[in-house]
């Protein structure tokens, strides 16, 4: 039962015990760790420099982004890059504008060890200011030629174990070209997801931790099995 208990916590992102530091910012699954940096040595030998914009992110990071979001506080977007308004969007349409982009605490798989967002870092000046947008790794962006080198890899089964779980849009989470997942660690994970554990975190009932209740938890809760068809893409 406490493994049991051990293995929710991680999934949700409340408990970071299974991770390894890579560098100062970068923690991850000891597994997956160790898979990047085998995908890292290949892909200096091609002429890259396969690097780390973002990987584990605990319960709490996600919880401030959708909360600040939810309340107005941070940009969201449309589809097209346009800047949407809190007072001219119902609760429902921006619900759905937010999870376009930014994964309901507990649902992201960043929470994961497992996941991360990378780029080349050899092709871009050192103050490049990252923008993790499609338009930076299609035809003519500074990582199209390292997206292309990862896809044929990919396509032949020969990315470490790495994919890319947001390549195509399927009607919920916006594609991330930039997004890739360790498939064995993200499997285990996955399986781990309790929606009892979940929906006591948005209500902070987790004993334990002290987290701020989730904005527009009434709605989400409402819509929960229509949220996780669209957005959870845990396979």
């Amino acid at each position: 039962m406490a493994a049991m208990l051990t293995h929710g916590l991680q999934a949700l992102g409340l408990d970071a015990s299974h991770l390894t530091t890579v560098d100062e910012s970068v923690h991850l699954a000891v597994a997956t760790a160790s898979a990047l940096m085998r995908l890292q040595a290949r892909a200096r030998s091609a002429g890259f420099d396969l690097a780390v914009a973002s990987a584990y992110r605990s319960y709490q990071r996600q919880l401030l982004i959708f909360n600040e979001k939810a309340r107005g506080l941070r940009t969201v977007y449309n589809d097209i890059g346009e800047t949407l308004s809190r007072d001219a969007c119902a609760d429902d349409q921006w619900l759905h504008a937010i999870l376009r982009y930014s994964a309901l605490p507990g649902t992201s798989r960043h929470h994961w060890g497992s996941d991360l967002d990378i780029y080349d870092r050899a092709a871009v000046d050192t103050d490049y200011v990252l923008q993790l947008v499609p338009s930076e790794y299609q035809a003519h962006g500074p990582f199209s030629a390292l997206t292309e080198w990862l896809t044929d890899l990919m396509v032949r089964d020969d990315a470490e174990g790495f994919f890319r779980p947001y390549a195509s849009d399927r009607g919920g989470v916006a594609p991330e070209p930039w997004h890739l997942s360790f498939r064995p660690d993200a499997a285990a994970m996955a399986d781990s997801v309790s929606e009892d554990l979940l929906t006591a975190a948005w209500r902070n009932q987790v004993l334990g931790f002290d987290v701020e209740p989730l904005a527009l938890r009434a709605l989400v809760e409402a819509q929960l099995p229509q949220l996780r068809a669209r957005y959870w893409q845990l396979e």
